[in-house]
């Protein structure tokens, strides 16, 4: 009886308190779903409904199909349905209610937190939030120190934090999807999304605006009173525009009335009727604002005033021009386009009038350049196996030189284009490419054209390899063949013959008929059969046989002969011709189809050879070294006797044989080019590396790197072991050197000269710090006066042993130090801002531009978070000169070095200075030299440039403002200087 009593309670107790439950919720739900008259009379009419689907599938009942009765001749007497019959769950249900939704019900549950305390008044439905409060509402949310949130009205106030002065310590935030407030208090209407800010700050981009009270009427309209617009972050902006009343459209634009800027809360009497600021996210046309500069040869000019269209999600084109007081003009046009996932690529088309000086002056110049520069490149997703690509730079040979400020442009002497399109077969050996090339030498005028070239090759493929192969491979299913064929058609002219007056010289000829008498064409098949013989010796040696054959078809046969030749050209300053004459080798062409063949046999013989030293020492442990030497036999037989010739190549006796089969613009005549040849062809590559002792890492830390050298080679020396295993054992490996050795040939065949020179090479990393690489090129044979190989040895008769001359060295080395940035993630922040705005394909187009500016005002973009950064450069350079007999001396120096150089450090953690430079050792003076001092204003930067030396002299002043928005806001002075002005 006990039992039975506390169950009762304990139901009895359960059941008041559901009903008080449920009460408690009907009472909430009428009243948020207020029955009005109106919404009585309608509900009549129309039924708010929610279609509910079954979600039981429908399934046949197995009641349907009863057997029959047993008993004949019995009827129910009851005609009632038999609820068996039917089943509910073989048939959709809709279910509908009329439950009304109130207008001023929100739209979705408000979601709120606070670090304090929260204080909930249920007669006034309001919540009040304290400590760190947060309320999200669908898109929009709201952190405060103090938050009210009223439920019948779906109104949140917040207040800022103050400290004992009043002064404002905690902000409100708000973000509303679209833009983002800063405020001292905040009256806010989740539901319609209108609400009274005081004190707020709010960013628009890159633009920040204070406004004293702003009234939000709409999702994107805000009204506002006493307004400052800036780019500056701070709450107290180091410069902006005041203006009274402003009307701002989220992400469109700003109306102001009066306005006037201000600097550092200084007022600049210069007042604006009204103000209109752009607030646009992305790119959007309009006119680009011009710097004024000052040239000593033209005069005052105004550069880079031009206009941006956009004209099209996939096209947008830039216009520029330059004006100078003197007479100068330039014009661009830069269109880009793009289609994601397709192509895109960008055009420069450009044309200068130079006019330099006044016409009473004896330097008076006056000629017209131009340029066309095309990037193009295509999406490898949008045609698998098919590329498109272009990168052409065409100009006139005198426009670089031409350009003012920009000492890069003016001493690039060399440029070169190409167009190509190749297609991969997908599945199949197959490749074709074509392509177009061009190049030309600003220096000299000459100009090549290689158009049209093209190549189909037929990759290697193994005829006698099974379809289905099992276990290993015989030897001789690794017997492969392949093709290459090409089709190249060349022009060779100068520049100064399209345009100068003395075409009618040259032979009688115009320039299009001189263009296609320099034109000549060839064509080359080669069928190259490999085969890879297993190793021997477990590995050890590796053989392998290679048998080649060629066809190059040529449009005409040379006859060489050494002679004086006149020389046609223009001088470099553009204005007058010049004819001179000189001995050299000349070529005389007798056009018509010739075949040039070749063949070739050889087999070559490689392994490697692993020695190493252990040291008892605590600091280093061992040191290996390994050499790889190759051999090699080869023979290829004369198939061409009628096409060899004597020439004399130089002033005195000396001669080679020249093949009239090469061609009129082949690589110069050499004097170990043979007819024939067969004999050896010898190598020798050498690495040295240490191991010492280290501070031992950690597992994760090592395991991090990956291990070097082949499992072959971990086979044959226990030197060689994983990173990750030294690492944690504390033993660092060290490469002393990467590779140094050299490889030569011997001729069996040749009349004379038989051994060729040696080439000697050498490279490492010393520290890891300093890249050092050195090549050099022996001739083992004596030298006449001339300066060409004699038949005689080197090491052949008196005077000593002598292993040959060096006629040929190159030495190189680099290194570049740098501090640890101040910040690791600000650095690291930077460089992904920087390769997202150069790996853009949206801003492809800018890249260029973007990349050219950066070269020309490096003062501008100072990473004032690394504290110092220095780059060295240095190379030695020799080459022995031929001599003229007669006077036994060389026509230049035969040693040049250089020197470059370039660094950063910053004076203060405001302040950078920058220099960079060439030195050349040859002549004892530094050729280029700038300096940069750049001063971080925060939102502003400083930035003065200055080449004082060289031939195109330079000064730059420029103060801007760092938001890209403000870009043409800047107080810009240049002048530049050329030659000894």
């Amino acid at each position: 009886m006990r039992k039975f009593k506390r169950i009762y309670h304990a139901v009895l107790i359960l059941t008041v308190i559901f009903l008080l439950t449920v009460s408690k919720q009907i009472g909430a739900i009428n009243f948020l779903f207020k029955r009005t008259p109106a919404y009585e009379e309608t509900s009549k009419q129309a039924v708010f409904p929610f279609s509910i689907s079954d979600t039981v599938p429908p399934t046949k009942d197995s009641l349907l199909k009863l057997p029959k009765d047993t008993i004949p001749g019995l009827k129910d007497t009851l005609q009632l349905p038999d609820s068996t019959l039917t089943d509910s769950s073989a048939r959709s249900r809709v279910d509908t209610f009329t439950l009304k939704v109130s207008k001023d019900s929100l739209e979705a549950p408000v979601q709120y937190e606070a670090q304090d305390s929260a204080i909930g008044l249920v007669q006034g439905k309001t919540i009040e939030l304290y400590g760190k409060a947060k309320t999200e509402y669908q898109t929009s949310s709201l952190q405060a120190p103090y938050m009210k949130l009223n439920q019948a009205t779906g109104v949140v106030s917040a207040r800022a934090g103050r400290d004992s002065t009043g002064a404002v310590t905690d902000y409100i935030e708000m973000n509303d999807g679209q833009s983002q407030y800063k405020s001292d208090s905040l009256d806010y209407n989740f539901q319609n999304q209108r609400g009274l800010i005081r004190g707020t700050i709010s960013q628009q981009g890159e633009m920040f605006v204070h406004s004293q009270i702003a009234k939000k009427v709409n999702e994107n309209t805000v009204y506002a009173t006493g307004n400052f617009f800036t780019t500056c972050n701070l709450d107290h902006p180091h410069f902006g525009f005041r203006a009274n009343r402003a009307k701002i459209v989220n992400k469109k634009l700003a109306v102001t009335g009066a306005v006037r800027p201000e600097f550092d809360s200084v007022p600049v009497p210069v007042y604006l009727p009204f103000g209109f600021y752009p607030l646009y996210q992305g790119r959007h046309s309009g006119a680009m604002a011009p710097s004024f500069e000052t040239n000593d040869q033209e005069g005052v000019g105004l550069t880079g005033l031009g206009y941006y269209l956009g004209i099209s999600d996939y096209w947008d084109v830039q216009f520029t021009g330059d004006i100078y007081s003197f007479g100068t003009w330039s014009a661009n046009a830069l269109p880009t386009y793009r289609k994601l996932y397709k192509y895109q690529g960008n055009l420069n088309l450009g044309v200068r009038s130079t006019k330099r000086n006044t016409r009473d002056d004896p330097d008076y110049m006056k000629t017209m350049s131009y340029t066309f520069n095309w990037s193009h490149s295509s999406d490898n997703r949008s045609r698998p196996g098919v590329n498109f690509g272009a990168s052409v730079n065409w100009s006139s040979t005198n426009y670089s030189r031409l350009i003012p400020n920009n000492a890069q442009l003016n001493f690039q002497n060399v440029i070169g284009s190409s167009i190509n399109y190749s297609k991969q077969w997908q599945d199949k050996p197959f490749n074709l490419s074509l392509s177009m090339n061009h190049s030309q030498n600003n220096q000299n005028r000459s100009m090549t054209i290689n158009f049209p070239t093209a190549n189909f090759a037929v990759t290697t493929i193994y005829p006698l390899q099974k379809k289905e192969s099992v276990g290993k491979k015989k030897w001789y299913e690794q017997l492969g063949i392949g093709y290459n064929g090409s089709f190249r058609n060349d022009f060779n002219f100068y520049d100064s013959v399209a345009y100068s007056k003395s075409n009618d010289l040259i032979n009688n000829r115009r320039f299009l008929k001189f263009l296609m008498d320099t034109a000549r064409w060839s064509a080359n098949h080669n069928i190259p059969i490999t085969l890879s013989l297993p190793s021997i010796l477990n590995g050890a040696l590796v053989i392998a046989p290679s048998i080649s054959y060629s066809q190059e078809w040529v449009d005409r046969k040379n006859s060489f002969y050494w002679g004086p030749k006149t020389i046609y050209g223009r001088s470099l300053d553009g204005r007058r011709d010049s004819v001179y004459t000189r001995d050299t080798i000349n070529a005389i062409a007798e056009r018509g189809f010739k075949i040039k063949q070749q063949t070739s046999f050889g087999i070559s013989f490689n392994t490697a050879l692993y020695g190493s030293y252990e040291f008892k020492g605590e600091k280093v442990k061992a040191i290996r070294h390994v050499m790889r030497p190759t051999f090699g036999l080869n023979y290829t037989p004369d198939l061409n006797k009628d096409a060899w010739e004597r020439v004399r190549i130089s002033s005195g006796n000396d001669s080679a044989w020249v093949n009239t089969l090469d061609g009129l613009y082949s690589s110069p005549v050499s004097q170990f080019t043979s007819k024939r040849s067969g004999g050896i062809s010898f190598g020798l590559d050498n690495n040295l590396e240490m191991k010492v002792r280290a501070k031992p890492k950690k597992k994760k830390e090592a395991a991090s790197t990956q291990s070097e050298g082949s499992e072959a080679d971990k086979e044959k020396d226990s030197f060689v072991d994983t990173k990750q295993e030294d690492a944690e054992n504390g033993i660092k490996k060290i490469k002393l050197i990467d590779g140094f050795g050299f490889n030569g040939s011997y001729n069996f065949l040749a009349d004379s000269l038989k051994l060729s020179p040696i080439s000697m090479y050498f490279r490492t990393n010393l520290f890891e710090k300093i890249n050092l690489n050195a090549s050099a090129t022996l001739v083992p044979y004596k030298l006449n006066e001339s300066g060409y190989a004699s038949s005689t040895y080197a090491w052949a008769g008196d005077g000593g042993f002598k292993v040959g001359t060096v006629t040929n060295a190159s030495i190189s080395m680099s290194t570049s130090f740098q501090s640890k940035p101040k910040d690791p993630e600000k650095a690291k922040a930077r460089e992904k801002a920087i390769n997202q705005s150069l790996n853009d394909p949206m801003l492809q187009g800018d890249q260029t531009r973007l990349l050219e500016y950066m070269r020309q005002n490096p003062a501008q973009f100072v990473d004032f978070n690394t504290p110092w950064s220095i780059n060295l450069s240095y190379s030695l350079n020799y080459s022995r000169q031929n001599r003229n007999p007669l006077t036994l001396q060389s026509s230049t120096s035969p040693i040049t070095s250089s020197v470059n150089f370039n660094g950063s450090f910053n004076l203060t953690p405001k302040w950078n200075f920058s220099v960079n430079g060439f030195y050349d050792f040859s002549t004892a003076k530094i050729q280029t030299f700038s300096m940069a001092i750049s001063r971080d204003l925060h939102c502003w930067q400083m930035a003065i440039n200055v080449t004082p030396i060289g031939l195109y002299r330079f000064f730059n002043f420029t103060i801007s403002p760092k938001a890209g928005i403000l870009q043409d806001l800047k107080i810009n002075r240049s002048r530049s200087f050329v030659g000894g002005r």
